[in-house]
């Protein structure tokens, strides 16, 4: 649908929940992500021919970051125009461009110390597999700060949004104070369909979500739209970004909490068994995502001098410092 002049959302689904697409059409036509493999050929052209775009006039795609339903559709949208420049972040290239980097970097890094990981649930992994699609170069990386030109009278902002990933783009609209953020927001949780409670948050570094979450506090903006949650305007805005920021507050409590309780040491998993409940209603089979925002906390704290890190029976663990 058309949300501003000539700016649009693509809508599709992955699993039970929204899946978004941004195009911004002009003398420069910019894509905001590609969706999994089949989504260019399933969803974005045949959006294109609906709305009269040819993909001939497509500038650039732009990876917010480095996840399966974000930038799995690069090789097939290149196959259909090869013109178009496909961009990410600087951080993020590496994994965004070699499905085997992704897996082991991403989704599967801490199985060997904590036993936590897609790797453990097969179907999942299956699918997430089939998600990300080929290998593909990547021809253009942003840092941060720089302009795309979509006319004359329009331009993009790129912000830098780490905290979801160390390379997390988002777009900001200053003619219609719009920005475009990925998942580098998660609120409480990223919702169904319906708007009930799918997956947990997915931010990975405290400090770096916490910073995206005051960064975007101070651009002026009436509207968040990201790739899975629903828009938020007016004062949904600052209430969407408190959301997410007692989210990270409720957390670090637990985690300490947690510690305080199993004071000989306790893994990841077990941290995950703890606070789950407390932190959100979404689906158990969903529980072991939260090792993402859980282990962020675990290592501020082990920055910080807080606690320590040793080899457990199994797995590793962390105990408050003495």
């Amino acid at each position: 649908m058309e949300i501003f002049r000539h700016v649009y959302q693509i809508a599709s689904l992955v699993a039970d929940r929204n899946l978004f697409q941004y195009l911004f059409v002009g003398d420069n036509t910019v894509l905001l992500d590609t969706g999994a493999s089949y989504t260019p050929g399933e969803t974005i052209y045949p959006f294109f021919k609906r709305v009269g775009v040819e993909p001939s006039r497509l500038t650039w795609a732009i990876n917010t970051h480095a996840d399966a339903d974000h930038h799995g559709g690069n090789a097939s949208l290149k196959q259909i125009a090869s013109q178009t420049l496909l961009a990410c972040g600087e951080q993020d290239r590496l994994m965004i461009e070699d499905p085997d980097r992704l897996y082991a970097s991403r989704y599967n890094q801490w199985i060997p110390d904590h036993g936590v990981g897609l790797g453990l649930h097969p179907e999942a992994s299956a699918w997430v597999r089939k998600m990300v699609g080929d290998a593909q170069r990547i021809d253009q990386t942003f840092m941060g700060g720089e302009h795309i030109r979509i006319d004359d009278d329009r331009s993009l902002q790129i912000l830098h949004v780490p905290g979801h990933s160390d390379g997390h783009l988002a777009l900001y609209d200053p003619v219609n104070k719009a920005v475009f953020v990925g998942d580098a927001l998660h609120g409480n949780y990223c919702p169904t369909t319906t708007g009930e409670p799918a997956l947990p948050p997915g931010y990975y570094s405290v400090l770096a979500y916490l910073g995206t979450l005051q960064m975007l506090q101070a651009i002026e903006i009436d509207w968040i739209y990201s790739g899975h949650w629903p828009a938020f305007h007016g004062s949904q805005v600052s209430e969407f970004l408190t959301e997410s920021r007692v989210f990270v507050e409720k957390a670090a409590a637990l985690v300490l909490k947690t510690l305080e309780k199993y004071s000989a040491g306790v893994t990841l998993r077990t941290f995950m068994d703890e606070c789950g409940p407390a932190l959100g209603a979404w689906p158990l089979t969903n529980q072991w995502l939260l090792m993402y925002p859980l282990h962020g906390h675990l290592l501020q704290l082990e920055q910080q001098g807080r606690v320590t890190r040793f080899a457990g029976r199994e797995h590793v663990q962390w105990k408050l410092a003495s």
